[in-house]
């Protein structure tokens, strides 16, 4: 099978005509000589014709032959045939080949991980390619391709393929790709092809593939029997008027055996403070409760992990919080006596209430408080707008609490600062009728399709909406701030009396104190106090800004504040791809070295034909030169 890689110019081979033409109009006219006695005359001139007419063909076919090679050259004509690929020889071809270096890879197969398996696959590639080709890797770590995604001109480096780690952080598999064909396309060989090589993990695919692209397979595993430990969280239980601090993770079996006894640990500040054992059904998520008893202030760190020694990178899920027993709360209003429902909910929370009401307050003395309340005060200063004001500039977080008296002046401040509408105030009853289960406020909470809750202000917001009734909001929050619409002053409102009110209210405060107890997840940008970091292996840095995008999981310290990065865990469940239907993609199995390195274009034969143009010039040249010799 031949095909082009330029066929567009093959239009241009109608340029054969041109010598054709020449041939036929611009034959020379022998001069007309009278004789007496022409008989051998005409004898002698038949026998020339002839000779001259061989040679004039001769040479018209010879530069048909040119202009044509010449053209067909151009096009880069190619041939592939079945009899080619029983050489071990193959087109010289721009080959990028990707190695799936995400966490699932880590998973152990018998006695190698994927990832091992992967590099061992590499290096058999590598044995195939030969000088001729041009060869690109990447991995799914978008900082490892910016530093080592260069073309080579032949083989790939074996040294940097042992290199290659396990990434927690890794790029969209599409973008990766991406970046493969990019970086084909900067080669001038028209054989291009893309191998990934992956445990077959799915991934979210949806693409045009421009070049041959084949998914080889580390094993045919399609199930994982893989444990893991997620979304370690601080739960403060009130019970009796008294608060008790837990940490609650999730077991997932990932598996579809029964995972039995499975131990499980906590490590707080560097030391094992539990360690206990559970049985996992078949797929199971389990939520446990580990018991902290700490006394001492400040942060504390550490991580539960479950031992599972098939998959060990989602083991782990690590935490930080800061105790204070007793911060210090300023509640900004004109009241004297703040409303009963506020004050023993405060009371669990602290001992260490200031309630401000003069205007003396500054910006220093409000910056001491560990929370800062907003509540019935009806007028709002330019000074006190300017000390809130400055207070959300260096990102302290408030705690606004509407009332039915709520002024127009309140009104406008907090609509700007939340993004929101004010229309009326309700005092009907109303069911609660969604949480936001995503939001860290809430996310613990239980349902409470069956509370309901009167006197509060309907608004229209684009902000998080942490509690809602129909269509309207009840409670919200904005860049770290929090606003109640219900007036906590109610006697009236069941929401108030229900046993889930002090544990939100209680969430609430911890999430607007100056320490924050809040994990993240790989990757996401996190705003520091400063550009000092400590990372998790103990090496310090210094950024360029305060913000920061973690690429491995572990405790990271940013001056006075302790943060837990983990993984998102998607990767801890194994799904296989399977009729994975994408032009130009090609699964393969065991025996991909069957199905590598079969371009669709073949071996090019532009050289060969530029050879023949060559050959034709001097064989066009030698016959005229003979003609010529003949002559003189």
């Amino acid at each position: 099978m031949i095909s082009f890689l330029n066929s567009g110019i093959l239009f241009l081979s109608s340029a054969i005509l041109i010598p054709i033409l020449i041939y036929l109009f611009a034959k020379r006219k022998p001069k007309r000589i009278i004789f007496s006695s022409i008989r051998f005359i005409k004898e002698s001139q038949q026998k020339q014709k002839r000779k001259i007419n061989l040679k004039n063909l001769l040479l018209l076919i010879i530069r048909i032959l040119i202009v044509l090679f010449t053209i067909l050259a151009i096009a880069r004509p190619a041939i592939k045939s079945d009899l080619l690929k029983k050489g071990t020889d193959h087109p010289k071809t721009a080959i990028a080949v990707i190695i799936d270096n995400s966490y699932s890879m880590n998973y152990l197969v018998d006695t190698q991980t994927d990832l091992e398996k992967a590099k061992s696959i590499a290096h058999q590639l590598n044995e195939i390619f030969t000088e001729n080709d041009n060869t690109i890797i990447l991995t799914l770590n978008d900082n490892w391709n910016k530093l080592h995604s260069g073309i080579n001109y032949g083989k790939l480096s074996d040294k940097l393929i042992n290199e290659i780690t396990i990434s927690a952080h890794i790029m969209n598999l599409e973008n990766v790709i991406k970046l493969a064909e990019k970086k084909l396309m900067e080669t001038h060989l028209p054989n291009k092809e893309i191998y990934l090589i992956t445990d077959m993990q799915v991934q979210e695919l949806n693409i045009k593939l421009g070049f041959p692209t084949f998914f080889i397979p580390t094993s045919q595993n399609e199930d994982k029997n893989n444990v893991s430990c997620q979304n370690a969280v601080i739960k403060n239980e009130i019970v009796n008027k008294g608060l008790k601090k837990q940490l609650e993770i999730e077991l997932v079996n990932h598996s579809k055996i029964l995972q039995q006894d499975v131990i499980y640990k906590l490590f707080i500040d560097g030391n094992t403070v539990s360690e206990r054992a559970t049985d996992l059904h078949p797929e199971q998520r389990k939520k446990l409760t580990l018991p902290l008893e700490m006394n001492n202030p400040g942060w504390h760190y550490g991580y539960a992990s479950v031992k599972n020694e098939r998959l060990f990178f989602d083991n782990r899920s690590y935490f930080s919080f800061y105790l204070e027993p007793d911060p210090n709360v300023a509640i900004i209003s004109d009241l004297e006596q703040i409303p009963v429902t506020l004050e023993s909910i405060l009371d669990i929370y602290t001992k260490n209430i200031s309630v401000i009401s003069t205007e003396n307050v500054n910006y220093e003395i409000l910056q001491n408080f560990e929370n800062i309340i907003v509540y019935k005060k009806q007028k709002l200063s330019k000074k006190m707008i300017s000390i809130l004001n400055k207070l959300k500039k260096n990102n302290r977080k408030i705690l606004f609490i509407a009332d039915n008296n709520l002024s127009i002046e309140q009104q406008k401040y907090v609509s700007k600062l939340f993004s929101c509408d004010f229309q009326t105030f309700n005092s009907s009853s109303r069911n609660i009728d969604q949480i936001n289960k995503f939001h860290p406020i809430t996310k613990l909470m239980k349902n409470m399709n069956n509370i309901d809750l009167r006197d509060f202000w309907e608004v229209t917001s684009n902000s998080n909406i942490l509690l809602r009734s129909n269509e309207f909001p009840l409670a919200i929050e904005h860049q770290n701030s929090v606003l109640w619409l219900f007036d906590v002053e109610s006697i009236k409102n069941p929401f108030l009396l229900d046993p889930v009110f002090p544990v939100f209210a209680y969430n609430c405060l911890q999430f607007t104190s100056e320490h924050e107890n809040i994990s993240y997840e790989i990757g996401h940008k996190i705003q520091l106090d400063s550009p000092n970091v400590t990372l998790p292996d103990g090496t310090s840095i210094t950024l360029k800004n305060n913000y920061f995008s973690p690429a491995k999981t572990g405790i990271y310290f940013n001056d006075n504040t302790v943060i837990a990065v983990n993984l998102d865990y998607t990767e801890s469940k194994f799904e296989r791809w399977k009729n994975l239907k994408i032009k130009n993609l090609k699964l393969l199995d065991s025996k991909w070295q069957d199905n590598i390195l079969q371009s669709r274009y073949g071996f090019e034969l532009w050289k060969y034909l530029l050879i023949a143009v060559l050959v034709l010039f001097i064989l066009e040249m030698l016959i005229i030169k003979r003609e010529e010799r003949k002559k003189s």
